[in-house]
């Protein structure tokens, strides 16, 4: 078997490769939208908002787990880039509905293009099985993190006066 040393070697391994794909993946993804105008953290809201017409802003927070004040940031930035539209909601005037210009439906089938050219890339080799289970072990991973830091921000919140 394996003694307590190796095991927590294992462990910090894991990090480390996590670590590494995660870095990899965001300049690979840099490198290759530049030519697009978009970046790594914004390739996702031009797939969202072309796959949801119309999507609201709230709605985008909850499906891209990032800090609003960041989501807000790279809206304004796709709009003035060219990629969205903002529309006001008639109900709620404090918040907006998303739409995709032309530019951002031109783009739309090469930004997953290129999104399909990592996955090969990082799963070569990979059964068609294995590439499932890595899909549904990276999501119930990322998700019991998400968890937890959303838990943990409700917790400070009801921690402060």
């Amino acid at each position: 078997g394996m003694n307590k040393h190796e095991a927590g070697g294992k462990k910090v391994e894991t990090i480390k490769w996590l670590s590494i794909a995660g870095r990899y993946t965001k300049m690979y993804l840099d490198k290759q939208l530049e030519p697009l105008g978009l970046n790594s953290s914004q390739h996702m809201f031009v797939i969202k908002i072309c796959e949801e017409p119309g999507i609201s802003q709230e709605r985008l927070f909850s499906l891209i787990y990032l800090n609003p004040s960041n989501i807000t940031r790279a809206i304004t930035a796709l709009e003035k880039q060219g990629f969205l539209v903002k529309r006001q909601n008639p109900a709620d005037r404090r918040t907006f509905f998303l739409d995709p210009t032309e530019k951002a439906r031109q783009t739309y089938p090469e930004i997953v293009k290129i999104a399909g050219g990592w996955y090969e890339m990082a799963l070569e080799g990979f059964t068609e099985e294995e590439k499932a289970l890595f899909d549904s072990l990276a999501k119930k991973a990322g998700n019991n993190l998400l968890k937890e830091m959303c838990e943990e921000k409700e917790e400070r919140k009801k921690e402060a006066p």
